[in-house]
């Protein structure tokens, strides 16, 4: 290929320590002029997970393309300039992932034996390419350990910014509150929340924003503080709703939404006013003793539309009962046969531990153990949790 041309790739530049203002080097020029051209068409494999590495290396000239793991999962996608199987020109390994164009790429490839040819003449270009690797390799750890280190901090932030110390709940009668969450990263997008609005009213929360990482937690800031902040204004449950749609509505070009369940307990007289905004229907106990999924009506998770009516729902939470409520990373926790844990199988569980419904803290951890029982070795996918009240 034209050496010239690759030359003009800013990350052919960094890699290869290229200085525009200077001529090649010659052992940067042998290397880039013995690249070819490779044409892929949209939807065929650059390289395959498990494949050789004989080809050897590529770098995206043009195009688009995602990189897969052994199970199919997406972990990136890689565009112009992106270096694909560099490690594949000094080793023996098979390809530990797969490249595949999401549009037709264009490509300049150099296989691994032909490197191997143009290393044995000049043994300074197989120096100088290790170099580059270890120059590279060294960078990425450092931003690894970087974001690593922002991520602790985030996780710290947001476990902060989650009520762990229920104590001064227990203290009004028949009232014993717990929750936790579980984030499928170092950083979650599910939440919950509890609060008394007055001396007789309290108010407990859980929701779940669409996505998941940093972005996540972000916008979960920003839903947790709005609901709370109207919530203890005193409005109507539907007020609050509608003001929190707005608020999140308002700029939100990336198109996140929250999901959740809003409760508002009237301890004196056992009303629960609630508001489901697109969340999952929580469980109580019902006329047989049994816990059973509530029959709410469903309306639009927040964010999603503007000006959105929402309504207020009633239910009785007299004491003796209990609610539990949960995340979808309880009911769509997948097995290592792809299998989700299912509303079906969380009531059966509900029902097996019903003895425990008035230890919360019990109650909770055995829930969790049946999920993860039920996951085996399967990687959590989604975050998880729960926020659990029993008046027992």
């Amino acid at each position: 290929m034209d050496a010239e041309r690759l030359r003009q790739i800013p990350t052919i530049q960094e890699f290869f320590k290229i200085d525009p203002c200077e001529e090649l080097k010659e052992g940067t020029r042998i290397l880039l002029e013995a690249m070819v051209e490779k044409n892929i068409p949209q939807g065929e494999d650059i390289v395959t997970f498990g494949a050789s590495n004989d080809d050897g290396m590529y770098i995206i000239l043009s195009g688009v393309t995602d990189v897969f793991d052994a199970k199919g999962n997406k972990i990136n996608t890689l565009f112009e300039g992106d270096f694909i199987g560099e490690l594949g020109l000094i080793n023996d390994d098979k390809r530990g992932a797969t490249v595949r164009a999401t549009t037709d790429v264009s490509c300049a490839n150099i296989s691994k034996a032909l490197f191997e040819e143009i290393a044995s003449k000049n043994r300074k270009i197989y120096g100088t390419f290790m170099n580059m690797l270890y120059t590279k390799t060294t960078k990425l750890v450092a931003e690894q350990e970087r974001i690593k280190s922002e991520l602790a901090v985030a996780t710290r932030i947001q476990a902060e910014c989650l009520e762990n110390d229920f104590t001064s709940f227990n203290q009004y009668d028949h009232v014993k509150l717990t929750a936790a969450m579980r984030p499928a990263k170092e950083v979650g997008g599910d939440f919950y929340d509890m609060f008394m609005i007055d001396d007789k009213r309290m108010c407990f929360l859980i929701a779940d924003v669409s996505g998941k990482g940093v972005p996540a937690a972000i916008f979960m800031s920003m839903a947790k503080t709005h609901i709370k902040n109207y919530a203890t204004l005193g409005l109507p449950l539907a007020e609050v709703a509608q003001r929190v749609n707005n608020q999140l509505c308002y700029k939100n070009e990336s198109g996140m939404f929250v999901t959740a369940f809003i409760c508002v307990l009237d301890l004196e007289t056992n009303d629960v006013t609630f508001i489901n905004a697109g969340h999952n229907k929580p469980f109580i106990i019902d006329e047989e003793g049994r816990f059973s999924m509530i029959p709410a009506k469903v309306n639009m998770a927040f964010g999603m539309m503007e000006g959105v009516p929402y309504r207020e729902q009633h239910l009785d939470l007299p004491k003796g009962n209990c609610i539990y409520m949960y995340t979808d990373g309880v009911t769509e926790a997948l097995n290592t046969e792809d299998k989700f844990f299912g509303d079906d199988r969380l009531r059966h569980v509900l029902n097996e531990h019903i003895s425990e419904a008035g230890d919360v803290d019990s109650f909770v951890k055995s829930m969790y153990d049946e999920v993860d029982a039920f996951a085996g070795d399967a990687v959590q996918a989604d975050d998880i949790t729960m926020v659990y009240l029993s008046r027992r």
